[in-house]
């Protein structure tokens, strides 16, 4: 005879877990939905970390790297992530990241740097030329519609560079400051007294330019306005130089590299078309040079996650395309342990830029100015292309998913964007140079899971640091006279440290009148998006500022040269779409540009940034009749004039500025 019939609901729980084990995340939410007497065990911890497991060993899916510990999360917080995994890789199987949720605010000041942290924390630095800020947003909250930050802290100068990690003591973020009186700020997100602030664990004076924050190690471009790579064990306090092999002043070592990488015995010097190693230091003396690996072009770059032992991975932007760079363990004593795959092949000359991955780097995210570049006469606006990425070479061609961010109420793609991609939880967020941010959301979540999805980072158990200054930080931020329109500039005393040098220039072809008639672009030296010396640091990698010494006017060119000094070389600059020329201390006489070192772009796509946001200004105000500057400054900001192609904007469409 036939066993009889078990009753189901007659099991223990036990039994009922490992049932429930076996089905798949759809069928444990239907069996929740259509029996009550089951709704408690479909809500059991142990179930949701076991399909936790099961739903990170599936190549598609994407796991958040910081989930180091996910039984700290509670039964609701796993559900949620599980379900939120497996909706966003049926998106990408569909190749539809549209959002289906966004959140905006609207910023006073430029937004220079932004980092989302495991899709619970959101960071954003904006400054302008008379105050600065660091900003967090609880996400948990933000979703809410609760837009207030939970911590806010002034900073005593512009955020140029940062770094962010997550470390077991929290979240650590490296400030890069200037240009007025460069240095790193080392803070930190704490909780005093039930609410959030931002406190600060070290300060490192005359060092800046943040290539790396890894650990207790900070790795830096620019010390004592000298270009000289090094890295800081802020702990300690301890700093170590990496010079150029030869210990002398070499072509290819004058401008700051891509990226600095400790891993395994190494530390990596990213630059240009070249890979440099060097040993870590030891008890027993400083870093020492091993050897170089010559690589494709790197225009774009982004460090990918890896473990001890494991190759080391470099998302890049080239003239070829988006690909990754892989580095063998044994590359010390293997010729051969560089290989490069092609993720996706450019349409067009650097119409790709804001090459953006983080955590293990399976999926990337770029802005794309391909259709914007053309000529068309149709306005074409930048778009986000999405790709999927992979460690081995794709048996096809990566499907590239683009959306197009043009609803009037977004942040403007064109305007220097700072963008964030969470490629486990699919969020993303843009800002840029108009103080406009807005978080992308593809999934639509349920409320009922509408939680932290992570442990709370912000937690300090340790003495409280020093918290930073919540009242407004005034910049003394005079590098360069701000232009009057229309007018010509009376007060001399900003450029009291310009035309300094003893030079001896022939007065025959050179002007020292930075200021006079001859010479218009005497007020793009600040540093400020898209100006003269943002484009010598973006593109030429040149960060230090640039000090104005003369001009002279070339009547076969039909430009000016400017001639400045930045940190030990002179540059000579004539237009920025032409490479620069540099010479050495002291200058030859008679100054002769073929006496001149020529310098390449180093990453042409910060060319593309400023050709996309001057000509899509002019196309958004004739478009819609916008003038996104003005909409900053009537929020309370006092944007950037350089940001407005003046000249265009006020003549051809009568702007008022």
């Amino acid at each position: 005879m036939p066993a009889p019939a078990t009753d189901i609901q007659s099991l223990s729980g036990d039994l009922l877990l490992l049932v429930f084990h076996e089905l798949s995340v759809a069928d444990v939410l239907c069996v929740r939905r259509v029996c009550r007497n089951f709704a408690a065990t479909t809500r059991a911890k142990v179930l949701w970390m076991n399909l936790l497991s099961a739903v990170g060993s599936s190549e598609e899916n994407v796991l958040p790297t910081c989930m180091k510990a996910p039984n700290l999360l509670d039964a609701t917080a796993l559900e949620a992530l599980v379900v939120r995994v497996l909706r966003l890789a049926r998106r990408w199987r569909n190749n539809d990241l549209f959002p289906v949720q966004v959140w905006r605010l609207n910023l006073c000041q430029s937004i220079t740097w932004l980092r989302l942290v495991a899709g619970s924390w959101l960071f954003v630095a904006s400054s302008d030329n008379y105050v600065s800020k660091i900003t967090c947003w609880d996400m948990t909250l933000l979703f809410q519609n609760h837009m207030e930050p939970i911590a806010e802290a002034y900073l005593p100068g512009q955020v140029k560079t940062a770094q962010l990690e997550v470390q077991d003591s929290g979240i650590v973020i490296a400030l890069g400051l200037g240009p007025s009186s460069p240095s790193v700020h080392i803070i930190t997100l704490v909780q005093h007294l039930g609410t959030h602030h931002f406190a600060q664990l070290y300060r490192l004076e005359g060092s800046s330019h943040v290539l790396i924050l890894q650990g207790d190690f900070i790795g830096c471009a620019v010390r004592c306005n000298t270009l000289i790579p090094h890295i800081i064990n802020w702990k300690t306090q301890t700093t170590y130089d990496l010079p150029s092999p030869s210990g002398v002043d070499e072509p290819h070592f004058r401008n700051t590299p891509h990226s600095l990488i400790l891993w395994n015995e190494f530390i990596v010097v990213v630059r240009h078309d070249t890979l440099h190693f060097y040993s870590q230091p030891t008890s027993a003396g400083p870093p020492v040079y091993t050897k170089f690996v010559k690589t494709i072009e790197i225009w774009e770059l982004v460090v990918l996650d890896s473990r001890p032992s494991e190759p080391l991975r470099l998302l890049v932007i080239s003239s070829i395309g988006v690909g990754i760079i892989t580095i063998e363990s044994d590359v010390l004593f293997n010729d051969d342990a560089y290989t490069h795959i092609s993720v996706a092949t450019t349409p067009k000359q650097w119409p790709w830029y804001r090459l953006t991955a983080n955590g293990s780097g399976k999926r990337a995210l770029w802005v794309s100015a391909e259709h914007a570049m053309r000529n068309t006469g149709k306005v074409e606006h930048p778009q986000l292309v999405y790709a999927a990425v992979f460690s081995r070479a794709p048996e096809s061609e990566t499907p590239l998913i683009q959306w197009m961010n043009d609803f009037p109420e977004d942040p403007a793609l064109w305007a220097f964007p700072t963008i964030d991609f969470d490629e486990a939880l699919g969020y993303t967020v843009v800002g840029n140079c108009f103080g406009e941010l807005a978080i992308y959301d593809p999934i639509e979540s349920d409320p009922s899971l509408c939680c932290r999805l992570t442990p709370d980072f912000s937690v300090h158990h340790q003495s409280l640091p020093q918290l930073l200054p919540v009242t407004p930080i005034t910049l003394d931020f005079n590098l360069a006279p701000r232009r009057p329109m229309g007018q010509t500039i009376s007060d001399r005393s900003l450029t009291s440290h310009w035309t300094q040098d003893d030079l001896a220039l022939n007065p025959r072809f050179w002007c020292r009148d930075m200021l006079c008639d001859m010479y218009w672009d005497w007020d793009m030296w600040q540093g400020n998006l898209g100006d003269t010396a943002w484009l010598l640091s973006h593109a030429f990698g040149f960060p230090l500022l640039p000090i104005p010494q003369a001009h002279a006017y070339d009547d076969e060119a039909d430009m000016p040269y400017v001639l400045v000094r930045s940190g030990e070389r002179h540059l000579l600059l004539t237009h920025y779409r032409n490479p620069i020329q540099s010479f050495p201390l002291p200058l030859p006489r008679p100054l002769h540009s073929r006496l001149a070192e020529r310098h390449q772009y180093l990453r042409p796509t910060a060319y593309t940034e400023i050709l996309v946001q001057r000509s899509m200004f002019a196309a958004d105000h004739r478009t819609s009749c916008r003038n996104r500057w003005r909409e900053q400054q009537e929020r309370g900001g006092r944007p950037h004039k350089n940001l407005l192609d003046t000249q265009t904007i006020t003549q051809k469409y009568c702007i008022d500025i």
